[in-house]
């Protein structure tokens, strides 16, 4: 937690400072310098950097990118929805086998960001989507061709791995570049594109496979993924703070983009004018971290930590409400009670599309409105660009009292859709209760995502893939049972079940909201003993080692672990 300082103070101007306090960056064989060698050498103090170098109206456009960037994940579930029907007669298979291959995506969805996240998180945000977008492209282009189940069900997995980038990514690039207290607005603009891509994916699956068949829904993915592909590798700038920094530090390689040039050379401009300094001489403590290959296990590990696993099953509990009950039973119910066809079933699915979109409009300034509520009761001071201390803020309760309305809002509608189901209504029924459905589920699914961002700030797309992994466990298991249960029950008391599952779910969000907070310092204390004892150790071994060969410790080998 130690990240989280107050950064409340300005920058002071580039100074001439003692040569001692540079020793820290001489290289490992150089002995530290006398304490009173005052040799004047040129360096920048800085007391706050700020959080990002990046103009609002470059992170408006990064913002803008990984939304229109995160469709890729809903289009590649939904687009051929409509056609589900039509796909399961030309492959001379059941409805239930079809259905089976979505459960088969979202299984390989979950798993797949596990590699991808620890990957960027390591090598940069850029490498990761372009990665992600040429393996997508090429299984949409196979997808098209393929005319087996087998061969459906093997390159459907292939394309669940290409969208991970939109999933472990997204909120991940948002980590990046925004403080807490405007995180809220701009979360709600990254993951436009996953919440509202539902919607408009069926849409526009219905106006393709209506006029020209099932596989022109492949066809425009891939084209889909391919513009997504040259538009990251020339303009998306690298944001990754393991690689860039707060953005000063310049890029290489595939993490340059023509607009993270663009960017590096106008803060170079900026820094030499205002501060007289060469860019180059505020890097030199900059360690460039090496090509890694992704764990996946720290993904795994999240999921031990008492709060954030708490956070992550209702997150993915809940939005199993929206795309795994919700959304696959629509082709299905609606052709058999209404006589839809595919396209009229792709038109449906705006109203839920327009509910997300509207929570993700609106819900992210009340979130950090409510951050300045608190943070003013607390004397919390708020200065723009800078990132504030979160140990003694309650951060739990600032996200999961916005949560609150949306989780019954969201129930309620599971259960409205149900019922008007069950009795026929006009089709206006229905199609308000998935409105309700897509504000509702949106904001609580927005809103604990924001909340697992601000408990990992250090390793944000590897957080993001846990939220992931359990969100796309539970939602192939509710697309898998949500028909069944309609047919054995009927709609309205197979919605009634759900309703109630939630209902029990809505004391654990008061319980986060009371313990978060304590659970969160412990679990900030049990690290920070924990690294101090691997220091101590480490101290130990290198005292030890330099005795056993009559040496005394390098200046490096001095530095005692503080308490």
């Amino acid at each position: 937690m130690g990240e989280d300082s107050d950064m409340t103070e300005k920058p002071l101007p580039a100074t001439i400072i003692p040569m001692r306090e540079l020793s820290t960056q001489s290289s490992p064989g150089t002995p530290p310098l006398p304490q009173d060698d005052y040799r004047p050498q040129l360096a920048r103090t800085l007391s706050a950097p700020p959080y990002t170098i990046f103009t609002h109206r470059t992170k408006m456009f990064i913002v803008a990118s990984v939304s229109i960037s995160s469709l890729i994940s809903p289009f590649g579930a939904t687009t051929f929805y409509p056609a589900l029907n039509d796909l399961a007669r030309d492959l001379h298979v059941t409805p239930t086998l079809i259905n089976l291959g979505l459960t088969t995506y979202m299984i390989a969805q979950g798993i797949a960001p596990a590699f991808i996240a620890g990957m960027s998180d390591n090598n940069g945000r850029r490498f990761s989507f372009i990665v992600c977008f040429v393996i997508f492209t090429i299984a949409n282009i196979g997808l098209a061709l393929q005319t087996n189940y087998a061969a459906l069900l093997v390159l459907r997995m292939v394309q669940a791995f290409g969208c991970s980038a939109a999933i472990a990514l997204c909120t991940a690039v948002v980590a990046d570049i925004a403080t807490s207290a405007e995180r809220g607005k701009y979360m709600g603009y990254a993951t436009a594109g996953l919440l509202i891509g539902p919607a408009f994916g069926p849409t526009i699956g219905g106006i393709l496979d209506q006029y020209l068949g099932w596989r022109a829904t492949f066809w425009f993915l891939a084209i889909f993924g391919g513009v997504l592909l040259v538009m990251f590798t020339a303009l998306f700038p690298e944001t990754c703070r393991n690689v860039v920094g707060n953005g000063s530090i310049p890029a290489r390689g595939v993490n340059l983009s023509i607009l993270g040039n663009i960017q590096q050379r106008r803060h170079a401009r900026e820094t030499q004018s205002e501060e007289g300094l060469d860019q180059a001489s505020i890097q030199l403590s900059v360690k460039r971290r090496k090509m890694g290959f992704p764990n996946p296990l720290r993904t795994l590990k999240i999921l031990g930590e008492k709060e954030s696993c708490i956070v992550l099953l209702y997150n993915g509990c809940f939005f199993t409400g929206m795309i795994g009950f919700a959304t696959p039973i629509i082709p299905v119910l609606y052709e058999e009670i209404y006589g839809l066809n595919t396209l009229d079933i792709g038109l449906c699915y705006i109203t839920m599309g327009m509910g997300s979109l509207t929570s993700a409009l609106t819900t992210g300034h009340i979130v950090d409105w409510n951050f300045r509520r608190h943070a003013k009761r607390l004397g919390m001071t708020i200065t723009k660009g800078k990132q504030q201390d979160l140990r003694n803020f309650p951060i739990e309760r600032v996200r999961l009292e916005v949560v609150v309305p949306g989780h019954i809002v969201g129930t309620l509608a599971l259960l409205a859709f149900g019922w008007t189901l069950k009795f026929k209504t006009a089709l206006a029924g229905p199609e308000v209760a998935l409105y309700f459905v897509g504000f509702g589920v949106s904001t609580a699914f927005n809103i604990t995502n924001t909340l697992i961002l601000d408990l990992h700030r250090d390793r944000p797309a590897t957080a993001t893939s846990a939220v992931n992994l359990v969100r796309c466990l539970m939602t192939a298991v509710g697309a898998a049972v949500i028909l069944p249960m309609c047919r054995a029950m009927n709609p309205g008391w197979a919605f009634t079940l759900v309703a109630l599952v939630y209902v029990a779910l809505l004391p654990v969000v008061f319980l986060i909201m009371a313990k978060g907070q304590r659970w969160r310092t412990e679990l900030a204390d049990k690290k920070d003993r924990a690294q101090i004892a691997k220091e101590a150790a480490a101290f130990v071994v290198d005292a030890e080692a330099s005795s056993r060969h009559g040496r005394h410790p390098s200046h490096k080998e001095e530095k005692v672990p503080s308490p």
